[in-house]
């Protein structure tokens, strides 16, 4: 119940009396009639909560329930850059507040003081938003302007301790989620796109965990400072179990490392292979025979030694990073942070983006207060469920107590229905977490 209790807490904060203060300085609110700043983000936060796509119609339903008699070209009126701007400001209040929930556990994730990882998604934006978020463009001009998400979440908890927009065009090598700092004894998990050798002699030297695969063209070394030609080497190894080795990583850096490498199966490695000379085609270029033989194997890079970690552990702990791309699909698919509107003006896009963002932020929180316990959950089928509680939400707002109930109902009714069943084949999540030698090694 006290997790319960501080969501309850923190959601009246995000949605209460302080964003009246922040309306009237952001100029979206001038005179108070019928709105306040507070009324204002409730009706168009929990309208898209409900109803993504919503339409004038849903806003004004919402009003109502709120009880507010408001016409729809009031609301139209609403939809400007100071309302962007109130948005924004009160988006940013929010994902500076972290939930995280003291749940059991896998022996996996307890052997670490905290499991990080970090990823971003993005999507493109009207062409006119180009100066403030640039894309990456493209011959069709069509990515001129984007917007990144960069996310760091902890799986223990469960908690986003970092949330930050960026422009399309943004290097994820340079976020700022990759340099969170983050407890000794942690682990840290990101993708390619955030490789740095610099970044893993910094963890390793204040005694925290990272795993990564390792980046093609990087420098390897054996112990005694000798190149190795890691094709070569790998072809000398007999049978068909991983390598797993300690090596230097990088000719400058000689950054003590422990080099995991598993083959790939063959139908893997020859749809890896097409990937590669499609994406070659496509830049005008032609892949190198080493690159090409490179995709039959799947190598990892950690400073876990082999008595903390065994391989298996490293790759269930890796691939617990699709968790983060999942998280990115509920916000896109449920929650439609990604779907624009055409011919709508920019200002109202942006508006509703950051609206559906303050709403993903809020049903985290909920998620967390109501499935974090159940290690089998899946937060895509409590999301799906959630939207039917809009309504209880949205009357015990400003009733503490209330809204508390409405929270333990909403845990009470989920419990049975967002579980994942466990699998004879292809193992969950859940299932490796708890059990890492379940894991029948395919890329």
């Amino acid at each position: 119940m006290a997790i319960a209790r501080r969501v309850a807490a923190a959601i009246q904060e995000i949605l209460g009396p302080s964003l009246d203060e922040l309306g009237r300085t952001t100029g979206v609110i001038r005179r108070q009639r019928k709105f306040s700043g507070c009324l204002l983000l409730r009706m168009i936060v929990l309208t898209l909560f409900a109803k993504p796509n919503a339409k004038l119609d849903d806003f004004r339903a919402t009003a109502a329930q709120m009880g507010m008699d408001v016409s729809e070209a009031a609301i139209k009126k609403r939809f400007s850059q100071k309302l962007v701007d109130f948005l924004r400001e009160a988006l940013e209040t929010a994902v500076k507040k972290t939930m995280a929930v003291a749940s059991p556990s896998s022996s996996l994730l307890n052997k670490f003081t905290g499991v990080f990882i970090g990823d971003s998604t993005s999507f493109t934006l009207p062409e006119e938003l180009a100066d403030e978020f640039p894309g990456c463009g493209g011959k069709s001009e069509s990515g001129r302007a984007a917007l990144k998400i960069q996310v760091l979440w902890e799986l223990i908890t469960g908690a986003i301790v970092f949330f930050e927009l960026e422009p399309g065009r943004k290097s994820d090598a340079k976020s700022p989620i990759a340099q969170v700092s983050a407890p000794p004894g942690s682990l840290s998990v990101f993708d390619l796109g955030y490789f740095s050798l610099e970044r893993f002699r910094t963890l390793s030297e204040t005694k925290r965990c990272w795993i990564s695969r390792l980046q093609y063209g990087t420098k390897v070394l054996d112990c005694k400072g000798r190149p190795l030609s890691l094709l070569e080497f790998f072809r000398k190894h007999p049978g068909s179990g991983p390598v797993d080795v300690s090596v230097l990583l990088g000719e400058k850096e000689r950054l003590p490392a422990r080099l995991i490498a598993v083959r790939a199966p063959q139908e893997v490695a020859n749809g890896r292979r097409r990937a590669v000379r499609q994406k070659a085609q496509k830049d005008g270029r032609t892949s190198s025979r080493e690159y090409l033989e490179w995709q039959d194997w799947t190598i990892f890079v950690t400073n876990c030694e082999s008595e903390k970690l065994t391989w298996k552990e490293i790759v269930v702990l890796y691939r617990a990073r699709w968790q983060i791309e999942l998280l990115f699909k509920l916000w896109k698919s449920h929650n439609g942070i990604a779907v624009l509107k055409v011919g709508r003006p920019p200002v109202e896009q942006m508006a509703i983006i950051y609206s559906k963002l303050i709403g993903v932020i809020l049903q985290h929180w909920i998620l967390l207060t109501a499935t974090w316990s159940n290690a089998q959950r899946s937060l895509r089928k409590a999301a799906k469920h959630l939207r039917d509680w809009v309504k209880q939400i949205v009357e015990t707002l400003d009733d503490i107590e209330k809204l508390i109930g409405v929270l333990g109902r909403i845990e009470e009714t989920l419990r049975g229905v967002t579980s994942v069943a466990k699998r004879k084949g292809r193992p969950s999540h859940a299932q490796l977490m708890m059990n890492p030698e379940l894991l029948d090694w395919a890329p």
